[in-house]
């Protein structure tokens, strides 16, 4: 590792890697003059990037057009999205896409050569663009293949960022831990950008990779940058049920081809809670399953899928139907497939303005772990690698201007001292008292246990990465209640019983 890199970026999804690749298109970079770190917390491909199934969404086909994507996006946000920003990001749609397939991105296409684009829930058109219900592994491994052999850029796999000061120069001092090895390392950046991913491991359930653990937003919050909205989390409605913390997602690409939510006695049971069904926003269908089975015997509902044409099931939905088999031993063309809403995506974060800076001079937020105001209260499907791409796009002026010359020597700083907590039981507390229905008591409830956890806690000794996670989902975990506690009428994702009467109504 050097002394110094010009720009250090921390994380390898859509976000980090996009990041990367727009900066190696600047003229500064091709003169040589611009030295960059990525740090990668395990593989370059263990990401929820890498995970996800149904697509990203830009418009493309004459039906559609840019309005009503916008207005797609306002009526899952509860109006609650900052409309300029908005526009902004849906208006650049299709010349991300056309980015994605310069850099090797192969959407799925028609017989006739047209891409096929899919339609999801929340959106009035078809304007998904996919690859089979593996969009994000083909994204992954474009992006990953495409950054291979970049001159003047050390990756490092399996290395954890645990600490950043600002320090002389206006430049962040940055602690940089070797996973195997736990050995730690010391260097110094001009620009830090953090694409670190989500908050799924506050929670007992989730899509998210494991290394998911809001270290971002622990890094952001530690040097000062304001974050917001972080009681605003999308549970994905249809996550697989079955054993384990790692939940397996079923796109809503399939409720999107004729797939039907059934409850206990095998009856649907959309229509008693929207109008667009099983196409309705997450957070509506999501509580309208949490409501089934909370009135039956059975901990989920159903997804029948039966009635799909094999050949759509064959070609769309290959993974899917793999994984089924392998974790549960069922034949989506011929049963149902249990399943329950699981934490899923966070659409507050580390505050952040159009290009992707927050209030720390230097500091960058790029893809979940930040707040951009494109979801309001709740992310449209498929609206979050179109946000990663986009903000990487647009973070590259301000990444490139004011770079200063980085010290070779200085104070380093000292390593950080962390909180001997268990993980499992913050995860427990925000699992009950945080997730798809809250209320004020168990609200207050959950501040005082996680304070209580706080102040009982002993300083470790010695470092370790799973302390290090336990103090960012505990730091976290209190921001999110504190946020919860803020929230004044339920609105998109975020729903208070003690709140119905100011229901937002969109």
């Amino acid at each position: 590792m050097k002394q110094s890199y010009d720009i250090v970026i921390v994380g390898s999804g859509i976000g980090g890697l996009s990041t990367l690749l727009y900066l190696s298109e600047t003229t500064i970079y091709k003169e040589g003059n611009l030295s960059i770190g990525l740090l990668v917390k395990g593989s370059l491909d263990q990401t929820n990037t890498n995970w996800a199934q149904g697509g990203i969404a830009a418009v493309k086909s004459i039906d559609d057009n840019f309005e009503k994507h916008i207005n797609d996006t306002l009526t899952a946000g509860a109006f609650l999205n900052d409309k300029y920003i908005l526009e902004k990001v849906i208006n650049s749609a299709p010349n991300l896409i056309k980015d994605l397939i310069d850099w090797g991105v192969q959407f799925d296409k028609k017989n006739n050569g047209e891409y096929d684009l899919a339609k999801e829930g929340g959106h009035s058109d078809a304007r998904i663009w996919h690859k089979e219900d593996q969009t994000g592994k083909d994204i992954q491994s474009a992006l990953i293949e495409k950054i291979k052999n970049l001159p003047n850029v050390d990756i490092f796999e399996n290395t954890t960022l645990i600490n950043a000061e600002k320090v002389e120069n206006n430049a962040f001092s940055i602690q940089i831990v070797d996973n195997k090895n736990n050995y730690i390392n010391n260097t110094f950046c001009s620009k830090l950008v953090l694409a670190t991913g989500g908050i799924g491991g506050l929670f007992e359930k989730s899509t998210n990779q494991e290394i998911a653990t809001a270290d971002g937003i622990f890094i952001a919050n530690k040097l000062g940058a304001k974050t917001e909205n972080l009681s605003f989390v999308q549970f994905h409605p249809t996550g697989l049920y079955q054993e384990g913390s790692v939940s397996f997602l079923i796109t809503e690409a399939l409720r999107g081809s004729g797939a039907i939510l059934k409850n206990e006695q095998g009856e649907a049971f959309m229509y008693k809670y929207d109008e667009r069904l099983e196409l309705a926003p997450r957070d509506i269908v999501s509580r309208a399953i949490t409501t089934e089975i909370n009135q039956q015997k059975l901990p989920y509902v159903y997804l029948d899928a039966t009635k799909i044409d094999a050949e759509i099931i064959e070609n769309h939905y290959p993974n899917i139907k793999k994984e089924c088999i392998l974790r549960l031993g069922i034949n989506i063309q011929n049963d149902f497939i249990p399943v329950i809403p699981v934490q899923h995506y966070s659409c507050g974060g580390v505050k952040v303005n159009e290009f992707g800076e927050t209030a720390i001079s230097g500091l960058f937020a790029i893809g979940e772990v930040a707040s951009t105001g494109l979801h309001g209260a709740n992310r449209l499907a498929s609206n979050s690698l179109l946000e990663a791409i986009a903000f990487a796009k647009f973070s590259i002026p301000s990444l490139n201007d004011n770079l200063k010359v980085i010290p070779f020597s200085g104070s380093e700083i000292e390593i950080y001292k962390f909180l001997k907590v268990e993980k499992s039981a913050i995860q427990k507390i925000i699992s009950r008292y945080g997730g798809i229905i809250k209320s004020n008591e168990g609200l207050n409830q959950a501040m005082f246990q996680l304070l209580e956890i706080k102040s009982k806690a002993i300083e470790s000794d010695k470092f370790s990465l799973s302390d290090f996670e336990a103090n960012c989902i505990l730091e976290t975990a209190l921001l999110l209640i504190q946020d919860a506690l803020n929230q004044k009428r339920n609105k998109g994702v975020y729903y208070n019983v003690d709140l119905i009467n100011n229901f937002y109504k969109y």
